[in-house]
């Protein structure tokens, strides 16, 4: 990223309104936390809950999109080829980061500094993206001309297209880095996008943990059920709107789409994957 990006940061944080001092009863001893995935697993949902008021009263840290500043608010390279020269903002959440374990790791960062990455079942995703680009998601970069590719096919065949696409977007490998994040770096955790959504708070509640982010259980609860998937989709989980950003709500779709044969090509595609991020086939 380069001068224009660094410009944009500094429009963005010298306009508009900010949050203020007196509504913050606990400053994170984290100057920086980041949110860092891959696309599907949650991410503008997770940054709602990263960028709700109570987040900021419990942890004094604004959050920061970086995707806004840029060309249509979309950053086209491969997500294992997102590198970042210049730090982010300090006292920020910077939310989502779609990043790999290694060009995370090289961002410039302040020495108290906590990230986490929301890992997900690599079938779920493939099939959320499917339906997601078919028929809810934003027209942005590519997406218009995917769409009109997918419309041809059929859904196994959409979705063969899907996990095609998403190696070669990085998607597969970002995930697989991740492995080994808590090894290599001990501000780093990995939360599953399962546990977040599991109706319960105990993934958010270690998220926050980690972050430093001293939010009450009544409050974390409350949260929750603001952003919850019955509020904001007017729907049941397991009710599926394609059509719907929020389309189903649970986790496991991906039996209800994945033949032998689309097994065999997730396998040729990301060989082992299911198993080293812990999830199984049978």
């Amino acid at each position: 990223m380069g001068v224009g990006w660094l410009a944009g940061i500094r429009r963005m944080l010298t306009g508009g309104e900010r949050p203020v001092a007196d509504a913050v009863r606990h400053r994170s001893r984290a100057d920086n936390v980041y949110h860092c995935c891959v696309h599907k697993t949650g991410s503008q949902w997770v940054r709602a809950l990263l960028s709700d008021a109570l987040t900021y009263t419990y942890s004094g840290l604004r959050p920061f999109t970086y995707q806004a500043s840029l060309e249509g608010r979309y950053d086209a390279r491969p997500i294992t080829e997102r590198r970042f020269a210049e730090p982010f903002p300090r006292e920020t959440i910077v939310t989502p980061l779609y990043i790999d374990l290694d060009n995370f790791l090289a961002i410039p960062k302040p020495g108290a500094y906590r990230a986490f990455f929301v890992m997900r079942d690599p079938r779920d995703i493939v099939v959320s993206w499917y339906f997601s680009t078919k028929k809810s998601h934003a027209v942005v970069g590519g997406i218009g001309r995917i769409r009109q590719d997918l419309g041809t096919l059929s859904v196994p065949d959409g979705i063969r297209y899907a996990l095609q696409h998403m190696q070669k977007r990085g998607h597969f490998a970002a995930l697989d880095s991740w492995r080994e994040a808590e090894r290599r770096d001990p501000n780093s955790v990995v939360i599953r996008f399962e546990d977040l959504t599991d109706g319960g708070s105990e993934g958010l509640q270690r998220m926050f943990a980690h972050c430093d982010v001293q939010m009450p259980p009544d409050d974390i609860e409350r949260l929750l059920r603001d952003y919850s998937f019955e509020r904001l989709s007017g729907r049941r989980r397991g009710e599926e709107d394609e059509a719907a950003h929020y389309r189903k709500g649970i986790a496991g779709d991906w039996k209800n789409h994945f033949d032998d044969r689309l097994r065999a090509d997730f396998e040729a595609a990301a060989p082992g994957l299911v198993g080293r991020l812990g999830y199984q086939w049978d």
